[in-house]
C-alpha cells in the first residue's frame, strides 16, 4: 500500500500502521483546524500545506512542505477572521462587506512586514521569511521552521527557573538582534516567554511576529497582547509603541527566565510596580542585573529604559559570564554600583576590613530595596536575607506541585505534612499538561516558606482544542454531560426517527464525531423524538 505523508512533520507513514506518525506522534486522522486550509492544498506550485500550528487577528500559521528543497517549512497566511471569510469552492480569502478598505491596508501591512523580516535573514536568532507570495487574493510569508521549545516550556522543563549565567548567554544575541530590528524600523511587540523559542543547542531565537496592529489595543482586528510582557502603551490605541516596548517585553522574559513567572499586566503595575522575587533567586543574582531589568521594566514609558543598547550597557556593568558560586558565596560578591570604598591609609587591616564590609552590605541592601519597591519588604527584612545559619525550624520547604492534580494538592494542604494554603493565581490552556493538572508555582519547589504562607500556582485548562465524542448508541443525557465535561454547550434539537430510541442522539448538526473544535464552541445535538406521529407520546 502506498505511504502517506503525516501533516505535521511530512515523513511518510503507512496507514496499516495507524494514523499515529511514527516520526512525531501527530495523530492524522484528526480533522484539519475548521476555517484552515484543506490539507494537501498547493500553494504556489512548490508547498503542500499541513496542519494548522497557530491562529491569532492577523491570520494562521501551517506546517507545510517545500517540494523543491524537501524541507518542513512554516507557512504564515493573512486570514484575519473579523474582517474575512473563507470561501469553500477554491478556499479564497473573501474581504467581509464594508472591510474592504482595512483588508487591503493590513494585508499590504503584512507584506512588508514580510519583506522587512526577510532583510534579517542573517541574524541567526531571529527566524527567517525565505519567501512572499499573493495566491487565494491573500499573502503568504514562508518561514524556515527550526525545531524548538518555547522560553516557557523550556523553562519549565529546567526545573522553573535558570541561573544568570546561563539566562545572559541565551538573550545577549537576542538582545542585539532587537536592537538592529528595530533600528530598521521592525518592532516585534510580542517579544515573551511564548514567542522566543530554545533550540535543541540551548540558543534563543525570535519567532511569533505579527503585524503591530494586533499588537495594540483599538484596531479592528482581534488582539494578541501577552500578559505580563505587553507595555502599558500597548493598552492604549492612542500611544506610540516602539524600542521601549519591545525593551520592556524582553525584560519580562529574562524576569521569567530567571524566577519562573511574569510580572503582573502593566496596567495593573501602575498602581504596584514591585517585582515579586523569592529571597533566594535575589540573592544568587548580581545587583547590576537587578537593576538593568528593574529599569527595563518601569512601566511609564518616560522612566523606562529607551534603547536596547542603553539595556545592554547596564546588562553589562559586570562581566559578562558571573563566576559560578553557591547562594552563601553570592552575597560576598561586590556590586559595581559607585560607591567609595574606604581606602586602606595607613589603617589596621580588621579596620579596613571591616569598613569594606559595612559598605558592601549597604550596597546590597539599596540594590535589594530598589527591587522589592517601597511597600515591600523591610530593610529589617532585607537583612535577614543575608544573616547565616540554619533556617528557622517553623519553616517548611516547598514540594514539587508542577504536573500534580490541583484537586488532589487541596486536599493535601493543611494536613500536618502541607500546612501551607494554595491558591490558584491563573488558569490558562495547554497543550502538555493535563486539564486539571498544575502547570507552574510560586515559590518553586525546594524553596522555604513559613508555616501558613500560600503557593500561587497556574492550572491548565487542558488543550484548547476538543474533539467532538462517539455518539452512537447514546442518549442525549450522558452526551450532554461529556460535552461539558469537554467544555462544549451542547444545545438539543428534536427530530422524528423510526430508528432511534426516543432521547437517543441520532446525529451531530453541521458537525461530526471526530472534528476538533474549539473550547467552549456550542455543539447542537439532534435528537430522536421518536416515531412521527408519537413525538411528545
Amino acid at each position: 500500500m502506498e505511504s502517506r505523508l503525516c501533516m505535521n512533520c511530512f515523513a511518510g507513514y503507512r496507514p496499516e500502521e495507524g494514523e499515529l506518525c511514527p516520526v512525531c506522534g501527530w495523530d492524522n486522522g484528526k480533522a484539519q483546524v475548521q476555517g484552515g486550509l484543506r490539507y494537501h492544498t498547493e500553494l504556489a506550485s512548490r508547498y503542500v500545506i499541513g496542519r494548522v500550528k497557530a491562529i491569532n487577528g492577523e491570520g494562521v500559521t501551517y506546517a507545510a512542505l517545500d517540494r523543491t528543497t524537501k524541507r518542513v517549512v512554516e507557512i504564515r497566511e493573512f486570514f484575519p477572521a473579523s474582517l474575512a471569510s473563507r470561501r469553500a469552492e477554491d478556499q479564497s480569502v473573501v474581504p467581509l462587506s464594508g472591510h474592504e478598505v482595512e483588508f487591503e491596508r493590513y494585508l499590504q501591512d503584512f507584506i512588508q512586514l514580510s519583506k522587512g523580516i526577510s532583510r534579517l535573514r542573517e541574524l541567526s536568532v531571529v527566524t527567517s521569511v525565505q519567501d512572499i507570495f499573493e495566491e487565494n487574493y491573500t499573502a503568504y510569508a514562508v518561514y524556515e521552521y527550526i525545531p524548538a521549545l518555547s522560553l516557557r516550556r523550556y523553562v519549565e522543563n529546567a526545573g522553573g527557573s535558570l541561573g544568570w549565567n546561563e539566562t545572559n548567554r541565551m538573550f545577549m544575541p537576542v538582545l542585539t538582534a532587537l536592537g538592529l530590528m528595530n533600528s530598521l524600523g521592525i518592532s516585534h511587540l510580542g517579544v515573551s516567554p511564548d514567542t522566543l523559542r530554545v533550540t535543541k543547542s540551548g540558543q534563543l531565537f525570535i519567532a511569533g511576529f505579527s503585524i503591530a496592529s494586533i499588537r495594540q489595543v483599538g484596531s479592528p482586528l482581534a488582539e494578541e497582547l501577552f500578559p505580563g510582557c505587553a507595555a502599558i502603551e500597548q493598552y492604549s490605541e492612542k500611544a506610540v509603541c516602539g524600542e521601549a516596548s519591545d525593551v520592556y517585553g524582553l525584560g519580562a522574559s529574562m524576569l521569567f527566565a530567571l524566577t519562573g513567572h511574569l510580572p503582573q499586566e502593566a496596567p495593573k503595575r501602575l498602581h504596584d510596580q514591585r517585582l515579586m522575587i523569592s529571597k533566594e533567586v535575589l540573592k544568587a543574582l548580581p545587583p547590576f542585573a537587578v537593576t538593568a531589568i528593574a529599569n527595563a521594566l518601569q512601566v511609564k514609558p518616560n522612566v523606562r529604559t529607551a534603547s536596547f543598547e542603553r539595556f545592554k550597557t547596564e546588562l553589562s556593568a559586570a562581566p559578562a559570564i558571573v563566576n559560578e558560586v553557591d547562594q552563601t558565596e553570592a552575597i560576598r560578591r561586590l556590586p559595581p554600583i559607585d560607591v567609595d570604598l574606604p581606602q586602606n591609609k595607613g589603617l589596621p587591616p580588621a579596620v579596613w576590613l571591616i569598613g569594606s564590609c559595612v559598605v558592601t552590605l549597604v550596597a546590597l541592601v539599596i540594590v535589594a530595596t530598589m527591587w522589592l519597591g517601597d511597600a515591600g519588604m523591610s530593610i529589617g527584612d532585607i537583612q535577614k536575607i543575608f544573616d547565616s545559619g540554619s533556617a528557622s525550624e517553623e519553616a517548611l520547604v516547598v514540594p514539587n506541585l508542577v504536573n500534580e492534580s490541583y484537586d488532589e494538592w487541596v486536599k493535601k494542604v493543611g494536613s500536618d505534612s502541607y500546612q501551607f494554603k494554595l491558591k490558584v493565581s491563573d488558569r490558562i490552556f495547554s497543550e502538555t499538561v493535563e486539564e486539571g493538572n498544575i502547570i507552574s508555582q510560586s515559590p518553586f519547589k525546594g524553596e522555604t516558606i513559613a508555616r501558613g504562607d500560600t503557593v500561587l500556582v497556574t492550572v491548565s485548562k487542558g488543550s484548547p482544542t476538543r474533539t467532538l465524542p462517539s455518539i452512537k448508541g447514546i442518549s442525549f443525557a450522558d452526551l450532554q454531560k461529556l460535552l461539558i465535561k469537554n467544555g462544549f454547550t451542547p444545545v438539543q434539537e428534536e427530530e422524528a426517527s423510526e430508528d432511534v430510541e426516543p432521547g437517543y442522539v441520532i446525529r451531530y448538526k453541521d458537525h461530526v464525531e471526530g472534528d476538533s473544535l474549539d473550547y467552549g464552541s456550542t455543539i447542537t445535538v439532534i435528537v430522536s423524538s421518536g416515531p412521527e406521529g408519537q413525538a411528545g407520546g
